[in-house]
Parts: C-alpha cells; sequence; structure tokens
C-alpha cells in the first residue's frame, strides 16, 4: 500500500489558462469543470498530484492519464487506474487531496 497526499493554494490556478486547463483535466473532467468551476479544478490537480505521488513513478504519468470522476453519490475516484481511493477536501484558501493505492 502507498500513500499521496498533496495541497494546493486555490489563488495559484484561478487565471490558469486554457492551455493549463488542456494539460490537467481530461474531456469527462473538462465538462464537469465548466459546471463547478475553479474548485473542481484545484481538486482535480491536487488528486491527480496525490495519485502521481502514491504510484511512486510521476514521470510514468502525467495528468491526461489519469481521469478523476465522481460517483453518483460524490465520492471521486480513478476512472482508469485500478485500486486507488481518493479523498479530496476543499477549503476558502486550499484544496488537499489524498490518494491510497492498495
Amino acid at each position: 500500500m502507498n500513500v499521496g497526499i498533496d495541497i494546493v493554494e486555490n489563488e495559484r490556478l484561478i487565471n490558469k489558462k486554457a492551455r493549463f486547463i488542456d494539460l490537467v483535466l481530461t474531456n469527462n473532467e473538462k465538462e464537469e469543470f465548466q459546471k463547478k468551476g475553479i474548485t473542481y479544478l484545484c481538486g482535480r490537480y491536487a488528486a491527480k498530484e496525490a495519485i502521481m505521488k502514491a504510484l511512486k513513478n510521476t514521470k510514468q504519468y502525467n495528468f491526461l492519464d489519469i481521469e478523476v470522476l465522481n460517483k453518483e453519490d460524490g465520492e471521486p475516484y480513478c476512472s482508469n487506474i485500478p485500486n486507488i481511493k481518493i479523498s479530496i477536501s476543499h477549503e476558502k484558501k486550499y484544496t488537499v487531496a489524498i490518494a491510497i493505492v492498495y
């Protein structure tokens, strides 16, 4: 079992350009980003960083290789890499995510 964690200062991502979003979010995630806004982007960025840390091989993956969606009950999950549990939490200035690879 491996654990990864990441924290994002939300303000850092507020003015990111479309190019950054294209490098971080998959097409499915972009659809949700259009509905939910900057906190969604912060959560996905933090979750993907945490997942890469938990996988212990950040050079093997880039942001678009990892897709983080939500189940109907709101629980985030990695749709394309098995055996990963994710939790994302938002506060006014920060977003934190933890990933556990089991």
